[in-house]
């Protein structure tokens, strides 16, 4: 049973969850049928273990004991409760945005007639709205939302009088400036990743000539989307992108964390694309918005600091120098790390630590212990012991490595370029390995390889391992 809709389901629910399912089941409002609630009792007492291994015999067998196997009819009493599981997920997210619930609830009494009550509780609403600090899309569209619900009750019952049709307009249109400016930010930054052309988001140019148009004082949320939008299409000039975080220190506190985060993401990944290319004064840029976005919490996703982003930040501090940084960073960080996978990922990253320090034997050490699934981290874990081994001397341990690194990449045929590159790697070490007691000639033949080849991971490693012996 573990691939049925109710299994799916019921399993993606925390015990909270299913403690106010219970409750929900035996409202006779919600539901009426037993049967639905006998399977909840049912598959409630169980591990996701042993659901996923439930046949739908044993199921029956609880639920209908005195009957034969009818699986029509079972398939029935699954639908219904998938439906009254869908049913009560709706309304736990209507509960848990406060806002949208008393906006329905307004909705509901002008609807009635009740506008004496209407008109207390818009009141109220607005006021709560208007106390909350950001002002984002969302922000503009449940304004939206509030001010239409106010001038539906104007237009009806105050024929020929004023309306808020002035505030209305306004908040659609807000809404909609910053929710495409978004939307054309993503497709910019989707741009230098896609192979094949995108869709152009409707409306963009008018909505760009807007904004450009808007000043700061004006609407400083539209201002810093807008800013980030054209850094983005302007990868190589330096002054969008300092505007941009001008603009992201200035006015990120108008976004929440989840929008602040994107925010923050693309000028870092702005950042990292020009470090890529060389160009180190941005390894410090990308390093300092890092640090900027960690302290200020918006890098976390539900309390906890995503591995790969933790990674990152550790690898930019070391290329800085900032050892004790790191190091304290390391500690600290890893209480952040997802539990599932914090031993594995602060082992890796300390082996990174080290490696960079040219502390080897401590990466061997570290290496053995870990095991990821993820092939990018496969690699540069690989990579390091590679170059650990080089660099110890440890001959037979290095030469085994290099056969199985190799296997591993003939098997992961869709890396592309990484592949290639580490392939190019692994043939020029094997050459370092043999070059000793050979003429300089041979030497430089090798270097001018390495620097002709059109990819090669850690290049400038195999350069000084030459230059320099």
């Amino acid at each position: 049973m573990r691939e049925t809709l109710a299994c799916t389901l019921f399993s993606a629910l925390n015990t909270v969850e299913i403690t106010r399912f219970s409750k929900f089941l035996r409202s006779p409002y919600y539901n009426k049928r037993q049967d639905v609630i006998r399977f909840f009792d049912f598959i409630s007492n169980k591990s996701k273990k042993d659901i996923a291994a439930l046949t739908a015999e044993n199921a029956w067998n609880s639920l209908f004991p005195d009957k034969k196997f009818d699986k029509k009819q079972f398939n029935y009493t699954l639908n219904f409760f998938s439906e009254r599981l869908e049913q009560f997920l709706a309304v736990e997210e209507l509960q848990s945005d406060p806002l949208q619930n008393k906006l329905l609830r307004c909705r509901a009494f002008r609807k009635r007639g009740l506008l004496a009550h209407f008109d207390t509780n818009t009141r109220k609403l607005e006021r709560l709205h208007a106390n909350i600090p950001y002002r984002n899309a969302g922000w503009w569209l449940f304004e939206y939302q509030l001010q239409n619900e106010i001038f539906a009750r104007q237009a009806m019952y105050r024929r020929g009088g004023g309306t808020n049709m002035a505030g209305t307009t306004a908040a659609l249109a807000n809404f909609f400036l910053l929710e495409n400016m978004r939307w054309t930010a993503t497709a910019r930054s989707l741009a230098s990743l896609s192979r094949s052309p995108l869709p152009p988001v409707p409306l963009s140019d008018t909505a760009l000539q807007v904004a450009a148009s808007t000043t700061q004082t004006e609407n400083p949320a539209l201002a810093l989307v807008y800013a980030g939008a054209e850094a983005l299409a302007n990868p190589d000039s330096e002054a969008p992108f300092q505007q941009f975080k001008v603009a992201l220190r200035d006015h990120v506190a108008l976004f929440p964390p989840a929008e602040a985060r994107d925010l923050y993401m693309a000028a870092i990944n702005f950042a990292i694309r020009r470090h890529n290319r060389g160009e180190r004064t941005y390894t410090r840029e990308a390093f300092d918005l890092y640090r900027e976005a960690l302290d200020s919490g918006f890098l976390l996703e539900n309390g906890r600091l995503p591995k790969y982003t933790f990674i990152n930040i550790l690898n930019l501090a070391q290329l800085l120098g900032e050892h004790d940084w790191s190091l304290g960073f390391l500690e600290k960080g890893k209480t952040l790390l997802p539990e599932s996978d914090r031993e594995n990922t602060y082992r890796y990253a300390l082996a990174g630590y080290h490696f960079r320090r040219s502390e080897y034997e401590p990466v061997l050490a570290l290496l053995r212990e870990v095991d990821f699934s993820d092939v990018f981290i496969q690699l540069d874990a690989r990579k390091m012991l590679l170059r650990s081994y080089f660099e110890l001397g440890e001959w037979p341990a290095l030469a085994s490595l290099l056969d199985s690194f190799q296997a591993f990449l003939r098997r992961h045929k869709a890396l592309g370029y990484h592949r290639d590159s580490y392939l190019n790697l692994i043939k020029f070490t094997k050459k370092l390995m043999h070059l000793a007691g050979k003429r300089p000639a041979a030497r430089k033949r090798l270097l001018a390889r390495i620097e002709a080849a059109e990819s090669v991971a850690e290049r400038e490693w195999l350069l000084g391992k030459l230059k320099h012996r």
